[in-house]
């Protein structure tokens, strides 16, 4: 018994190599006898789908019934049983997380005559099941939605911050605190599905179940269609042509049905035994990023003429350029109301597989693909360099199966043990792409090449009189440099308008003295090299040409499995499960352009100096010629992997002292210029592409720390990783010919999870009580101590500093960090630190461990003063998180028309960024800047708390008040290390928190008279220390700590209300509306809107809040900004935004005996008045146009020295005049659905 126990134990476990099964509900209720009101026991309870049967019960002794779990949806419900009618009930909504409670009545039959009693479902207003807050979006109300995308739905909650349409944030949580699921899956990458797919949505605002985790903010639950007994298909056309000016256009298709079928015993076909569901749409828009305010762009024949002529002559005695951008006036430029070259399609698909292989199992196969291509939007190169805009490439896929296993019931008996099913859903998703240059893509040296660069060298030799191998010469010529004379230029047509920078230098300057000798002039005259790309117009605006991207290439990927269990005991429904969730995060990113500025470093490097120690005379018949001339040294120790591998590809001696010239290669010829030891110039052809990034070493493309390539998950030429290196193999593994590799492996965190909860009445209350813990490997290696790259000596380790004896406070713990007052040469002790409190040397804590510096830094005491690179001794594992968080919820119905709800949560969430450990930041940590990650971040917590009443107002309506309130800890914000060893470094840290407190109201009123309205409420005050991780920015930039107060965040909207509004008009005797009699007797009146109907969304509330400035400053060179008022202090005008839809629906006939098709003809209108919301302002003006800088008196000196004032007034406010300040457009689509 035990080893049975184990050996099933142990299967589960292993089968937690496994995402998280679709969220399910439960139907339950009694079978009664209508007339008499007896429970009738053994009746034949059977749920349907399509007219598949999906799940099925019979009830017990005592008329109950239970059918779970049940994917959510709507389903026909079917009771039987002998001498009664039977019931179909048609339409019942099951949602997730829920169990819906319905009673059967069940009429007798008369002798001899088949009846079937049909009912049609509503939902009821008060749900007695009340313990998850939040919303269900159907099926039905979402195809009648202006926008039927899953952010846009989500939107349409109270509770669900939005500013132009989208889900934002979640009850004042950040907006990475929400996580979705699509069918059960946890998602990465992209959330569309084909419009026609989703069957339902549900978003969960509180009283999370103990089956969700890893989110502090929300769940948003989507569920897509399944299959069906009978063929079913259909066809959607939209677009916005001659509509709206920017070119939206969408074709979809859906097909549902069986693929085979149990025969009967007549042969006949009988019951489907596999169904399926496929959808798809195809999206084009002409327009990828639509922009409300009118925007600027270079007319046709100006941009052409800054192609041709970037430069002009700047009249100077010194020479030289001007560009002639910066002399662009507005009669050069026009108005557009469309983003340019931003064009885009997607492709979504979805399907699933049904296969019912018993009465008590299911089996479920489905998955999604999306795929996107587009150019991005660039506002910096919108004006002048739209066509070079960057393209991308973005594929999502996902596929899972999900086993369900059911335990009959026997209903002739009183079982404890009831409703067993068990569940097991794996599912693997990835998420890829790139972004690159539109015409040089992956061919990365082809980003920064001009053309060609001959070079002309000449010896430079000196009069003098000096001793020469041994021996004194007096009046010679000693050669002492070779120079270049002469620096032509060959364009190439790889990027033809950067190159005509160059060429039209060379053509506003055809004499060479003083302008192209070499290439220093070349470019102080404003020419540019291979490697180098044209200026912004007055730092604003690219000029035609200009690379916008590099190469970035990304891969991730994401298996998880998940094993859950549900039973009845008694009345208590218990529900546990375990989860294992593993990603794969692999990148890869190159800066091309700067690739030839490397080459040309790394080449030659080796060869700079003269090799003095033997000098060649020149003699003539004997005769001295009063010259001494010098080889190239040769130094083999300063020779770079690049440059031997260069020699080669070349058929040149790696030992050799040619001098190769990478600024001549040509592209054309595959050609390159060097020259011989002699200084004879030579030209070299190869039969292919010349460079690649296998001739450098992982090293050189690192660049102490200023990397041109930036692989994880992949090697340094661009495959990917076969295996998952060490952190030590970055350190120490080698190729054959001992170059270091370098490999970096790609971040693989493991979650893991497992729950327990159990559902159950006591009286009038239904109680959710639950435990979830969650474990959290990052499963990397961070840093031992966060303040020390070099392991340092502690109190216990430290008796004497220089010789001397020491004696350390009674208040420093033995496992404190000794600080000194040298690192290299300690001779006392200056202070302590455990973790980040710091003490000085009498053992008083101190809050500047700056005080510890005494000349040379806040230094430790070092055990190893020697080492320059951080040792492996200085990091070590990541250590698991393990949360534990109980869940707590419970509803009271008070009776039939009123309910109490009220839930506490403890809710985790894994770090979602600034998490990944990168060894190369440690190795070169001396000459890295900026912020670098914190590899030990821990998941930050949120503790929840609700309180809600729902009340019956008529039998269509109800108003529910929910008061809620959040504590958020432990959230990641900016922090400056200061005080760490070998210097202060800016990187995150697990120190924000902050409150929400608020109120939602909601109005439900169910179809009345042709309206349906959802209407919610929100009075809400978020506060916290930073909005995001980077907040705090400023504050550490300038030396100043951390906040410790709350204020407002980023999205504190006090007042927020979203509405879905539907009014619709029936047929034949539903109908309601206006009508026109015929004049024809025995005609029924036309009705003119039969099948007609208006929905709207609704969205918005008052203005978020933004920090006032006292002082004005430029957005091109920045400034310090002076606060005015408090830190968030001032608000942002009120925001609204209405999007309707009016459709009307046509039955078709399709043909004798078959169903009829409809035909639905819409019109959907976003942003139906065109408001132009502010979403973001300058902090001096509060203007979202205008930040007072060209207005200023303080910075009129500075405007007036541009290069035209004129030019640069025109082009900065068009600058700062930024559209993505205001909502998006109204946009207009027609279309038609024909489903049959």
């Amino acid at each position: 018994m035990l080893r049975n126990l184990l050996l099933t134990i142990g299967i589960v476990l292993a089968t937690s190599l496994v995402a998280f099964p679709q969220s399910s509900g439960t139907l339950q209720g009694k079978v009664i006898d209508k007339k008499t009101g007896e429970e009738l026991p053994f009746v034949n309870v059977i749920l349907e789908l399509g007219g598949s049967q999906i799940g099925g019960s019979s009830s017990d002794i005592n008329g109950k019934y239970v059918i779970k779990p049940i994917t959510p949806g709507k389903y026909d419900l079917r009771a039987s049983f002998i001498g009664y009618n039977e019931v179909l009930v048609r339409g019942v909504q099951i949602n997730a997380n829920q169990t819906r409670f319905f009673d059967i009545e069940m009429a007798t039959s008369a002798i001899g005559l088949e009846e079937v009693v049909i009912i049609d479902y509503k939902v009821p207003l008060i749900d007695k099941d009340k313990t998850v807050s939040g919303g269900t979006v159907t099926q039905e109300e979402i195809q009648k939605m202006p926008n039927r995308n899953v952010q846009s739905i989500a939107a349409t909650i109270g509770g669900v911050f939005s500013r132009d349409g989208e889900a934002g944030n979640v009850r004042g949580a950040r907006r990475g605190d929400t996580k979705y699921y699509i069918d059960g899956m946890p998602v990465i990458g992209s959330l569309s599905l084909p419009a026609s797919a989703i069957a339902q949505q549900s978003v969960i605002l509180g009283g999370l179940p103990a089956q969700y985790g890893d989110a502090t903010g929300g769940i948003i639950e989507v569920t897509t269609r399944g299959p069906s007994r009978i063929f079913g298909a259909g066809v959607e056309v939209e677009t916005s042509e001659f509509l709206d000016p920017f070119g939206y256009n969408r074709v979809g298709l859906n097909l549902n049905g069986p693929l085979f079928r149990k025969k009967t015993e007549d042969g006949k076909k009988g019951q489907s035994l596999l169904g399926y569901f496929i959808g798809g749409d195809f999206t084009y828009r002409q327009d990828g990023r639509p922009m409300s305010s009118e925007m600027y762009r270079g007319q046709d024949e100006y941009i052409s003429y800054l192609q041709q002529n970037p430069l002009r002559p700047s009249g100077l005695e010194s020479g030289g350029t001007f560009v002639n951008g910066e002399f662009t006036r507005m009669s050069d430029l026009e108005k557009i109301n469309t983003t340019s070259n931003t064009s885009r399609y997607n492709i979504n698909l979805t399907g699933k597989i049904d296969v019912r292989t018993g009465p008590t199992v299911n089996l479920t196969f489905g998955g999604s693909y999306n795929y996107g291509r587009g150019n991005n939007y660039n506002y910096g190169s919108s004006m002048f360099n739209y066509d070079k805009n960057a393209l991308f490439n973005t594929q999502t896929w996902r596929v899972f199966g999900r086993f369900t296993q059911r335990f009959q019931n026997d209903p002739h008996k009183n079982s404890l043990i009831k409703n067993v099913y068990y569940t097991i859903q794996a599912d693997y998703q990835s998420f890829s792409g790139s972004t690159h240059d539109p015409d040089h893509k992956q061919d990365v040296f082809k980003y920064g090449y001009l053309g060609s660069f001959d070079s002309h060298l000449a010896k430079n030799y000196t009069l003098t009189s000096d001793t020469i191998g041994g021996e004194y010469y007096q009046n010679v010529y000693e050669m002492d440099n070779i120079y270049d004379t002469l620096f032509s230029f060959t364009p190439g047509s790889l990027n033809p308008y950067v190159t005509q920078h160059t060429q039209t230098y060379y053509d506003l300057y055809p004499d060479p003295n003083g302008n192209w000798r070499n290439s220093d002039q070349v470019q102080l005259g404003g020419g540019l090299l291979n490697g180098q790309g044209p200026p912004n117009v007055y730092g604003m605006f690219a000029l035609p040409g200009a690379t916008q991207a590099g190469y970035f290439e990304y891969n991730n990927s994401q298996i998880s499995v998940n094993a859950t269990g549900s039973m009845d005991i008694g009345n208590h429904e218990l529900k546990f499960g375990i989860q294992y969730e593993q990603r794969k995060d692999a990148s890869y990113n190159v800066a091309p352009v700067g690739l030839w500025t490397l080459m040309d470093g790394l080449t030659n490097f080796h060869i700079q100096e003269l090799d003095l120690e033997n000098p060649e005379f020149i003699y003539l018949d004997g005769v001295f010629q009063d010259t001494v001339e010098y080889n190239r040294k040769y130094n083999a120790d300063e020779q770079r992997v690049f440059d031997a591998n260069l020699r080669k590809k070349l058929g040149l001696a790696v030992n050799g002292t040619d001098f190769i010239n990478i600024q001549s290669y040509d592209y054309n010829t595959n050609s390159i210029q060097y020259f011989d030891e002699n200084n004879v110039e030579h030209t070299v052809s190869v039969g292919e592409e010349l460079f690649d990034l296998g001739m450098f070493s992982p090293d050189e493309l690192l660049n102490d720390g200023n990397w041109y390539v930036t692989p994880i998950g992949y090697d340094y030429t661009g495959e990917k990783l076969k295996s998952k290196p060490t952190f030590a193999d970055f350190y120490n593994q080698t190729d054959d010919e001992g170059v270091y590799t370098r490999a970096v492996g790609a971040f693989e965190p493991i979650y893991m999870a497992g729950f327990i909860q159990d559902k159950f009445a006591f009286k009038d209350l239904i109680f959710n009580l639950g435990v979830r813990v969650d474990r959290f490997d990052a499963n990397q290696m961070v840093l031992n101590d966060p303040y020390l790259l070099y392991p340092a000596r502690t109190v216990a380790e430290v008796q004497s500093v220089g010789g001397q004896a020491v004696t350390h406070p009674g208040t420093i713990g033995t496992d404190y960090v000794v600080y000194v007052d040298n690192a290299d040469n300690p001779t006392l002790i200056t202070g302590y630190r455990d973790e980040s409190v710091w003490y000085n040397a009498e053992g008083t804590e101190i809050q500047d461990p700056n005080v510890l510096n005494v000349g040379s830094g806040v230094s430790p005491y070092l055990t190893d003063p020697s080492l320059t690179r951080p040792p492996l001794e200085s990091f070590t594992d990541y250590d698991p998180q393990i949360n534990v968080m109980p869940r707590v919820s419970f509803s009271f119905p008070i009776s039939d028309v009123a309910l109490f709800f009220a839930h506490y949560d403890v809710l985790t969430q894994r770090p979602t960024s600034n998490l990944r450990s990168d060894p190369r930041v440690y190795y070169y940590f001396d000459n890295i800047g900026g912020t670098i990650n914190n590899p030990s971040l821990s998941p930050s917590k949120t503790i929840d708390y609700e309180l809600g009443f729902q009340q019956k107002l008529s039998p269509t309506s109800s108003l529910k008040f929910v008061a809620f309130y959040r504590e958020m800890r432990d959230m990641i914000q900016i922090y400056r290390f200061t005080g760490a060893y070998p210097k202060d470094y800016t990187s995150y840290n697990n120190i924000d928190f902050g409150t929400v407190k608020g109120m939602t109201i909601q109005y439900d009123m169910r179809r009345t008279n042709n309206a349906r309205i959802s209407a919610y409420y929100t009075l809400q005050f978020a506060n916290g220390t930073g909005s995001s991780t980077t907040t705090a920015a400023a504050l550490v930039a300038s030396g100043l700590p951390n906040l410790r107060t709350t204020f407002p965040l980023a999205w504190d909207r006090r007042h927020s209300f979203n509405v879905f509004f539907d009014y619709r008009f029936g047929r034949g005797v539903d109908y309601n509306g206006p009508s026109i009699k015929r004049e024809k007797k025995g005609k029924a009146p036309l009705q003119v809107l039969n099948n007609t109907g208006l929905s709207m969304t609704l969205t918005g509330g008052s203005g978020t809040p933004y920090t006032r400035s006292r002082n004005i400053y430029s957005q091109l060179s920045g400034g310090t900004r002076l606060l005015q008022g408090t830190y968030y202090g001032s608000r942002l005008p009120w925001q609204f935004r209405m999007d309707i839809r009016v459709d009307k629906d046509i039955e078709l006939k399709m043909g004798k005996g078959e169903r009829p098709g409809n035909l639905n003809v819409y019109v959907s209108i976003n942003n139906v008045l065109n408001t132009k919301n502010v979403l973001n302002v300058y902090p001096a003006t509060g203007n979202p146009d205008d930040d007072g800088y060209l207005a200023a008196p303080e910075w009129q000196r500075e405007i007036n020295e541009q290069l035209d004032p004129q030019s640069f007034r025109d082009l900065y406010a068009i600058f700062v005049d930024r559209p993505w300040y205001y909502s998006s457009p109204r946009t207009i689509r027609l279309g038609v659905i024909f489903n049959f």
